[in-house]
């Protein structure tokens, strides 16, 4: 029954959003006194039509879209071109209207489905890692590191060894689980054996579980969705350095510096140039462990020139000389060595500096002006850095996706907001998928066909009428995107040629566009195949 309703939807879908397509196109072209000669509903052959006016509205045997035929579309017959009714006799403005006309529909249908989703709340539409990364951030997304038991089916294994939901699995028969894969490889050859898991439930509580899997191979417990982080693993700490709630460790993760994630180096540094101490959160094992460290200094202030007949060269410093402290202030930037000697003019201040590795004081006094003829820059010793670290994706528990909801005269606005954003990601996608496919013959992670897309369809009409509404607005959008792209045989391949028709102030040679638009269509149907095959090796 589940197989029957996917399939009626998929079908819906896919004929109302083409449908809606369409329509644009014909009716801007009836506005523009262009004769519509079909309306089809499905692609042909005909199974069934009736003339309305000047119209046949048509039932067509493949039950995918639908299209419009024009008079003179395509016809290079003179007679048909120059008939004031055709397609072709009309001003480059009023093609171009038809032309873009679908488009435009598809862009108004995905607004109109994300803002009522908006309304009445929708989970987010996450395309790229980065979406990942904000949705997170912003709390849309609730995470736990590890691998969490989301249920457990009663009277199951698990359900009799005493698991529960909220478990974390450390480990299995013995070994570490990285993934959900590990996990379902270990399911799956557990038949009429038993399996030890090992699970924390909060306080460093660890509990082992012998679960006695049946024929099925089943152990009776599903987890939570996993997604992969981009991590920072401890590989070496600084122990001379003093660690609030003990050390830190090698094989650390560190989740957080002053309440911000971390997913990378560039994260770090700039999380500790900003203060002088931090408080870091790290995952040890199967808990965190909130520490707080006083910050090495960063980096240091090294005199770089040392002006004639100055303060500082009567003083005796020296090129290279590193300027720990000023009257006992410590030093870590040339505007802090700057501002104590603007306020202490003909003042006479104390220096501790490091000179070829040897501690020194020299005594100086600013002139009138609050300065002793030094240059200054910043020094950047590697061995200021209190730890090393090494990337590693760590496995991620989805605890929980938060809808996104808007006020009534807010949600049309971030409709829009929304819809731009997923067109330009639909644009690098499909950019990427061509470039791969053309270069590597290969199909990128991801991507889907008709297959894939009944596939996904399924998993929606599983959640409900608010996931389908969603998922239409960006089958629409994309549907969109691809269209008005310069593509031969699309609607911006046709719109591509009117361009260069206005730009040089002649048409192409009609053969000459005809066959663009044909090799382009063989290349498409290539593309498409190749993706619909990849659809179906994912299958098995």
């Amino acid at each position: 029954m589940s197989f029957v309703i996917t399939a009626i939807v998929f079908v819906l879908i896919f004929s109302v959003l083409v449908l809606v397509h369409e329509w644009g196109h014909f009716i801007v072209a009836r506005k523009s006194g262009i004769k519509v000669e079909e309306f089809g509903f499905g692609l042909p052959p005909r199974i069934w039509g009736v003339k309305k006016g000047e119209t046949i509205y048509s039932i067509n045997a493949i039950p995918f879209g639908g299209f419009v035929r024009l008079l003179g579309e395509d016809n290079r017959d003179e007679k048909v071109m120059k008939n004031p009714r055709s397609f072709a006799s009309k001003p480059a403005r009023v093609r171009i209207m038809v032309i873009i006309a679908g488009v435009i529909m598809n862009f108004l249908l995905a607004w109109v489905l994300l803002t009522i989703g908006f309304i009445f709340g929708i989970q987010p539409l996450i395309l790229s890692g980065d979406d990942v990364l904000g949705a997170i951030q912003d709390g849309t997304i609730q995470i736990q590191p590890g691998i969490a038991v989301q249920d457990v089916r009663a009277g199951g294994p698990a359900d009799k060894a005493g698991m529960k939901p909220g478990d974390q699995i450390l480990q299995v028969n013995g070994k570490t689980v990285f993934s959900g894969d590990d996990l379902q490889a270990t399911i799956n050859t557990a038949k009429n054996s038993t399996v030890v898991v090992e699970v924390d439930r909060g306080n460093n509580s660890h509990v082992f579980l012998n679960l006695a899997a049946g024929d099925s191979g089943g152990l009776g417990f599903t987890p939570y969705q996993l997604i992969f982080l981009p991590r920072l693993v401890v590989q070496e700490a600084d122990q001379s350095l003093k660690f609030e709630n003990g050390t830190i460790q090698a094989g650390d993760v560190l989740l957080q510096l002053d309440g911000k994630d971390i997913y990378s180096y560039d994260d770090y540094v700039t999380g500790i140039t900003q203060s002088k101490q931090a408080t870091l959160m790290l995952w040890r094992g199967d808990q965190a462990v909130n520490t707080v460290v006083d910050l090495p200094v960063q980096q240091r202030v090294i005199i770089s020139d040392v002006f004639p007949d100055s303060p500082a060269e009567k003083a005796a410093f020296q090129n290279g000389d590193v300027v720990m402290q000023v009257n006992g202030q410590s030093i870590s930037l040339p505007d802090d060595v700057i501002a104590i000697t603007k306020k202490s003019p003909g003042q006479l201040l104390t220096y501790n500096i490091v000179r070829d590795g040897q501690p020194k004081t020299i005594q100086v006094q600013p002139d009138k002006n609050g300065l002793i003829g030094v240059g200054l820059s910043i020094l950047y010793p590697h061995e200021n850095q209190f730890l090393t670290f090494y990337d590693k994706d760590e496995p991620t528990t989805v605890l929980k996706i938060n809808d996104v909801h808007y006020p009534l005269w807010v949600a049309p606005v971030k409709a829009v907001e929304e819809s731009y954003r997923l067109a330009g990601l639909t644009v690098q996608m499909f950019v990427n998928v061509l470039h791969t496919f053309f270069t590597q013959f290969t199909i990128p992670e991801g991507v889907a066909g008709p297959v894939g897309i009944a596939q996904l369809t399924y998993t929606f009409v599983q959640q409900g009428v608010l996931s389908l509404l969603r998922f239409m607005a960006l089958l629409s959008l994309s549907l969109a995107i691809i269209n008005v792209l310069p593509i031969p045989a699309l609607d911006g391949g046709r719109l591509f040629f009117i361009l260069v028709e206005l730009l040089i102030g002649r048409r192409i040679n009609a053969k000459w566009e005809a066959l663009i638009h044909t090799i382009g269509f063989v290349l498409l149907m290539i593309l498409i195949v190749a993706i619909t095959y990849s659809d179906i090796v994912k299958l098995f």
